[in-house]
C-alpha cells in the first residue's frame, strides 16, 4: 500500500464534507437535539451579560475567553485522537462542539470566576463546577445522543476541568497585577 498523498486526503476530506453535510441536513436541522444546541448557545450569553459584574467586564471576559480557546483546542485534540465526538452539529460548517466551548462552558466558568473571589472559595467552587460538567453534564449528554465517548472517562474530564479552572485563574491574577504595575509605572513616569 502506497503513502497516501495529499490529493489522496483532499479527496476524503471532501467525501466526508459532503457526507456530513447530507447527515446534518437530513438529521440534526429542527430536531429536538439542534434546538437543544441553539438554545445553550443563546441563552447563557443573555444570562451571563445579565450577571456580569460590569465593573469587572474586561477581567471576567478575558477570563471567559481564554476558557473558550483552550476549551476548544482541547476538544479538537480529543475528537481528532477519537477519545470522544458530538454526533449532531448546530451548523454544518462549523464544529459541533461550537456550544459547549465557546458558550456553555466559558460562560458557566466566568460565573465562578466572579462569585469566588478568594482562592479557598474558588477551589471549591471549581471542583463542584468539574464535577457538573463531568458527572452530571457530560452522561446526560450521552444519555441525549448530544456526545459520544471512546477511550475516555469522566474522571479525565473532571481532573482537565480542575486544572483549566486554576490555571485560567491564575493566569487572569498574574496579568492583573502586571497590567496594574505597569499602570502604577506609568502614573510615576
Amino acid at each position: 500500500m502506497r503513502n497516501p498523498s495529499y490529493q489522496d486526503i483532499q479527496n476524503l476530506r471532501q467525501e466526508l464534507s459532503d457526507v456530513a453535510f447530507k447527515h446534518w441536513l437530513n438529521d440534526d436541522v429542527f430536531s429536538p437535539t439542534w434546538w437543544l444546541l441553539l438554545a445553550s448557545t443563546i441563552i447563557p450569553v443573555l444570562i451571563w451579560y445579565k450577571l456580569v459584574d460590569k465593573e469587572r467586564f474586561f477581567e471576567i471576559l478575558s477570563y471567559g475567553l481564554i476558557t473558550a480557546y483552550l476549551s476548544t483546542v482541547l476538544d479538537v485534540i480529543g475528537v481528532s485522537l477519537i477519545r470522544w465526538g458530538y454526533p449532531d452539529k448546530l451548523f454544518s460548517m462549523i464544529p459541533p462542539l461550537f456550544p459547549a466551548d465557546l458558550v456553555v462552558i466559558p460562560v458557566s466558568a466566568m460565573l465562578v470566576y466572579q462569585y469566588f473571589n478568594k482562592w479557598s472559595s474558588f477551589l471549591t467552587a471549581n471542583i463542584l463546577w468539574a464535577s457538573t460538567f463531568a458527572y452530571i453534564i457530560e452522561p446526560l449528554a450521552i444519555k441525549i445522543h448530544m456526545f459520544h465517548m471512546d477511550n475516555w472517562k469522566h474522571t479525565y474530564s473532571f481532573i482537565g476541568f480542575i486544572v483549566l479552572g486554576i490555571s485560567l485563574r491564575y493566569i487572569i491574577l498574574f496579568l492583573l497585577r502586571k497590567l496594574k504595575k505597569t499602570c502604577e509605572q506609568h502614573i510615576l513616569d
